[in-house]
């Protein structure tokens, strides 16, 4: 059977393939693509940060996501949300990486964006927020040695407690923050970008047939891909981690070959169209396989999110004072329990959410002011650009 799938569609891969780079020779390469100063990813990352508020709304209320609903299961709110951050974060990672002096200076920033913004929320969450939600007394509950385990979720890596004693027992779900989950799989694609790096930097033509390689084995593979399958070592599992990683290394793409993909309003209506027209031909009529949906979705939801980021105008300077999409990320979680926890009886899920974003809005800003961005002034500088800095990484074999 994957024999014959393989004889239809592999040289119908390569023809696409082939159309596709003589497209986008053909097209006039006009660079709309975001400079430093001049994007969205501000507004783009605070809008995901509060789309995950809101597929946690519904779900910790016990509800299904009325979004996810409403559009028939195309946009699950809090799972396309994080995609949309792998998107930017593969774009400015790898842009990162290139722009450092060294690994070591690398590493050094990645670590002071995520840690102490992390070691805060926990201390919040274990001090304030389970201090005061106990069913516990306090002194017992301070006296836990559970309660500290809590402060295991800074080595990223499984595994660590998901409640703290007493806390939410209650509640549909007992997490206390069931955000964090998602960190240990950007940190390890932070080091999947010094790995890149180091072995494609002169050569990403090859890198990209890699990854298309790679692809083509996950198309045909899509039941090994979505079984429950720990990784050793990082105690990862492998499904949600290779569909971050494709959307992270599709952000990275766009970055490497800037000057070779162009960013244009009829290039995002296509990707849409794209995007909404697998699923008729795959849910509904069954002319192609279900794993088409996935592979429209990464590809669409990376050109839209990098052309949405490239538009010029007054949300480019959204993010002038503070970022606070990571505080949200990180905030919320705990303060949308705790929410429900009170006021789940006599708030609609809307009602709540929304509250929770009023509750969080002032940790967030607190968290970038006084943490996030203090802690940032520690980090190594980039290494100086030449007057040509804005050339491309050249993606030559």
């Amino acid at each position: 059977m994957v024999l014959k799938l393989s004889e239809v569609f592999l040289p119908l891969i390569i023809r696409f393939t082939t159309w596709l780079f003589s497209l986008i020779r053909s097209i006039n390469m006009t660079k709309l693509y975001p400079s430093h100063n001049s994007n969205n990813f501000h507004f783009l990352r605070f809008l995901a940060a509060s789309s995950v508020m809101i597929g946690h709304g519904y779900n910790l209320n016990g509800l299904p996501d009325l979004i996810e609903q409403k559009s028939f299961g195309l946009y699950p709110t809090g799972l396309i949300a994080v995609y949309i951050f792998f998107i930017i974060s593969g774009y400015c990672i790898v842009q990162s990486r290139v722009n450092s002096d060294s690994t070591t200076s690398y590493l050094i920033k990645r670590i002071l964006r995520i840690f102490p913004g992390l070691a805060a929320a926990l201390f919040f969450s274990v001090f304030i927020i389970g201090a005061f939600t106990t069913e516990y007394s306090l002194s017992q509950y301070l006296t836990t040695r559970e309660t500290y385990s809590f402060f295991k979720h800074l080595k990223l890596y499984p595994f660590a407690p998901a409640t703290l004693p007493g806390v939410f027992t209650h509640n549909p779900h007992v997490e206390v923050n069931g955000s964090l989950w998602t960190l240990a799989y950007e940190f390890t694609m932070y080091l999947f970008v010094i790995v890149a790096v180091a072995l494609f930097r002169s050569r990403w033509n090859l890198f990209t047939t890699l990854f298309a390689l790679f692809l083509v084995v996950y198309g045909f593979n899509t039941d090994f891909f979505s079984a429950h399958i720990i990784l050793p070592v990082l105690h990862l599992s492998l499904n949600p981690l290779v569909n971050f990683g494709i959307y992270f290394v599709l952000g990275m793409l766009f970055y490497i070959y800037r000057d070779f993909i162009p960013l244009n309003a009829r290039g995002a209506v296509l990707a849409l169209v794209f995007w909404l027209g697998m699923y008729p031909l795959s849910s509904t009529l069954g002319y192609l396989p279900l794993i088409a949906i996935n592979c429209a979705r990464f590809f669409s939801l990376t050109y839209l999110v990098m052309y949405l980021s490239s538009i010029k105008g007054p949300l480019n300077s959204f993010g002038k004072n503070g970022d606070y999409s990571y505080g949200i990320y990180i905030y919320s979680f705990p303060i949308q329990q705790v929410v429900f926890q009170y006021l789940g009886s006599s708030l609609e899920v809307y009602q709540q959410i929304l509250l929770s974003f009023l509750l969080v809005l002032p940790l967030a800003w607190f968290s970038w002011h006084y943490i996030e961005k203090p802690a940032l002034r520690y980090k190594p500088g980039t290494k100086k650009q030449p007057a040509s800095a804005e050339t491309p990484i050249q993606p030559s074999v």
